[in-house]
C-alpha cells in the first residue's frame, strides 16, 4: 500500500510515477481506430505499428482528439508518417495503426513528453527534449495513487503556490523550467493564470512581443481597448504606441510562478476554474 504523497513529493518522484503510467499505457488492450468510443475525459493514447510506439500524445477529450488523428485531412501523426517514409514509398493506410489509451486527471502532458523521450516514438515532432532519460519499470500502482487522489494533491499545490510572494513584474524572472505562473493587476486582483514547458522563455515572450503572447493580446484588447492589426491573415499585432501601453501596464502588475515536474496542465485548469482571472478563456466556465 502506497502511503500519503504531498504535491511536493509526487514533484520528486514524477518520473517513477510517469514510468508507472508508461506501463498501464503499454499494457491496455490495442483498439482499431473503428473501435473508438465516445470517450469524453481527459487521457493519455499511444498508437502502435506492428508493435512498435510511433506517437505518443493527449486530450482534454479523448475520443474527439482520438477521431481527429484517424481522420487523414486533419491527423498530425499520419501527416509525420507520410513525410518520415516518403523516401520509402510507404503505401500503409492509417487503419493499420493500432491505439492504446488511459484515462488521465493528472500528468497528461508530462506523460506525453516522457513518453517521446523514454519510448522514442517515431513520429512525434515536437517536446523532444523535455525529460530526461528514465529506466522504464513496474512501480506497484503509484500512477494509480496519484490518479485516485489527484484533487486532494492539485489543493496542495494552491496553498504552495499562494504562500509565495508576489514579485513586481519588472523584476519577476523564471529559470528555464516546466510550471505555472499568476498575474495579479495593481488592484491585487488576479487577472491570468498560464503554464509553460519553458517558465523563462514565456515571461521574455510576455515581457517583450505580442504576437506570441495571449497575455499581451488579452490586456490590449479586454483591457485597454485596442483593436489588433491584422498582418499576412492574423491579427496579432498591436502599433508600436500601444505595445509600449502593454508594457507600461504589465509593468504594473506583480507575478509569482511555481516549478512542476508533474501536473502542470491540471493545476492551471484547477485555478483557473477556481479564481476566474479576467483574461483567461480556456476553463474560464462556472
Amino acid at each position: 500500500m502506497i502511503k500519503k504523497l504531498t504535491w511536493d513529493q509526487i514533484q520528486l518522484k514524477s518520473d517513477i510515477i510517469l514510468s508507472d503510467g508508461i506501463n498501464k499505457l503499454k499494457s491496455t488492450q490495442l483498439l482499431n481506430s473503428q473501435e473508438i468510443k465516445n470517450e469524453k475525459y481527459c487521457g493519455n493514447y499511444l498508437l502502435t505499428l506492428n508493435n512498435e510506439p510511433y506517437y505518443i500524445g493527449e486530450g482534454k477529450e479523448l475520443s474527439k482528439r482520438l477521431k481527429q488523428q484517424f481522420n487523414p485531412k486533419t491527423s498530425t501523426f499520419f501527416k509525420n508518417f507520410q513525410e518520415f517514409y516518403a523516401i520509402n514509398q510507404s503505401n500503409i493506410s492509417i487503419d493499420k495503426f493500432k491505439i492504446q489509451f488511459i484515462p488521465t486527471n493528472i500528468g497528461r502532458k508530462e506523460i506525453e513528453e516522457f513518453g517521446i523521450v523514454n519510448l522514442l516514438t517515431k513520429l512525434n515532432k515536437f517536446e523532444l527534449n523535455k525529460r530526461s532519460r528514465f529506466i522504464i519499470q513496474e512501480q506497484k500502482g503509484i500512477w494509480d495513487y496519484v490518479q485516485n487522489n489527484y484533487l486532494e494533491l492539485l489543493q496542495d499545490a494552491e496553498n504552495k503556490i499562494m504562500k509565495l510572494n508576489f514579485i513586481p513584474w519588472i523584476y519577476f524572472s523564471c529559470e528555464n523550467t516546466a510550471g505555472v505562473y499568476i498575474v495579479k493587476d495593481k488592484s491585487d486582483n488576479i487577472i491570468y493564470i498560464g503554464e509553460s514547458s519553458n517558465l523563462e522563455e514565456r515571461i521574455s515572450v510576455h515581457a517583450t512581443r505580442t504576437y506570441f503572447s495571449a497575455l499581451r493580446r488579452h490586456i490590449g484588447t479586454n483591457l485597454l481597448g485596442y483593436s489588433l492589426l491584422e498582418i499576412k491573415g492574423k491579427k496579432r499585432y498591436f502599433s508600436t504606441f500601444e505595445d509600449i501601453q502593454i508594457t507600461e501596464f504589465l509593468n504594473s502588475c506583480r507575478a509569482i510562478a511555481l516549478p512542476i515536474s508533474f501536473g502542470r496542465f491540471e493545476l492551471e485548469e484547477y485555478l483557473i476554474r477556481k479564481y476566474r482571472p479576467l483574461l483567461n478563456r480556456k476553463d474560464n466556465k462556472e
